[in-house]
């Protein structure tokens, strides 16, 4: 199983302020209604079949496969690809985006082990994510009773800004780039990577050079230094890396606690939740 933020397969946590805020208090009922893990594993599927269509659609020599069941093909594969996956065809050709689905299908389905993954996996997982959620949403709003084959959620459309916040470690693939959602939480950290290179680049440094020399509580891993650079693409670097079963991956958020200036102390998936929250406002 990846390793997210927070466990996806908890879907009941009650915030230990929920009684004094309602509006937290509405915000976690929500949260209580998505399935999480189902939300990934769905974003997974969808986009394995749809990469494995069109993969096998290019080696039929751009034409239909007897065994597919795809109405339609695109005249443009490339084209489609990059509108389909915007984030993952800006730095994985689509049969290493292939790969990295295979392994992430793989290890969803595995509760023995935790995985961690890197930003290549992190990226596919984004564009995965949102185009099921999109699917989802649109359903719920026209189609009810359709949605509840696919069953996100308890009947609510998911909040894809929200999801993120909530369940990546962070966008660090986006350093560069303009993102296409507020992820707010995240692009705290983005904003000063981004900012300490400027100041870098102002003494004379090339951007990528600055990017490697940043401190360490800023700067990216081997995988995501890679990815940036465009890198060819190693195989190895598509792997997840495992990790024992301990029952303690989340100890670090569920367990300890931190200082909040208004409410005292309180978890620190509370506190996330509860900043979570307050962007969601906004």
């Amino acid at each position: 199983m990846l390793i997210f933020s927070k466990d996806i397969g908890q879907r009941d946590h009650t915030h230990a302020l929920e009684d004094k805020l309602p509006d937290l208090k509405s915000y976690m009922e929500y949260q209580r209604k998505l399935f999480p893990y189902t939300v990934v594993r769905a974003g997974l599927d969808l986009a394995y079949k749809e990469v494995d269509d069109m993969l096998n659609f290019v080696d039929n020599d751009y034409r239909p496969p007897t065994d597919s069941n795809r109405q339609e093909y695109p005249a443009d594969v490339d084209q489609w690809y990059r509108q389909r996956f915007p984030w993952s065809s800006a730095f994985l050709k689509m049969e290493d985006m292939h790969y990295a689905l295979v392994t992430l299908v793989k290890i969803m389905d595995s509760f023995r082990t935790h995985e961690t993954g890197n930003s290549y996996h992190w990226t596919v997982l984004y564009d995965s994510v949102h185009n099921i959620i999109q699917v989802y949403n649109s359903l719920i709003r026209e189609k009810p009773d359709q949605s509840r084959d696919i069953h996100l959620s308890s009947g609510v459309e998911v909040d894809f800004d929200d999801f993120v916040n909530n369940y990546w470690l962070n966008l660090d693939f986006m350093i560069f780039s303009q993102a296409d959602y507020p992820h707010k939480p995240h692009m705290k950290r983005k904003a000063a990577i981004e900012e300490t290179i400027q100041q870098r680049m102002a003494e004379g440094e090339e951007p990528l050079v600055a990017l490697e020399n940043l401190a360490p509580d800023l700067k990216p891993d081997e995988a995501t230094l890679k990815l940036l650079r465009r890198d060819p693409v190693e195989t190895r670097l598509l792997e997840l890396i495992s990790h024992p079963e301990t029952g303690k991956q989340y100890d670090s958020i569920n367990k300890e606690f931190t200082e909040n200036q208004q409410y005292g102390k309180i978890s620190i998936v509370d506190a996330d939740y509860l900043v979570n929250h307050e962007h969601s406002k906004k």
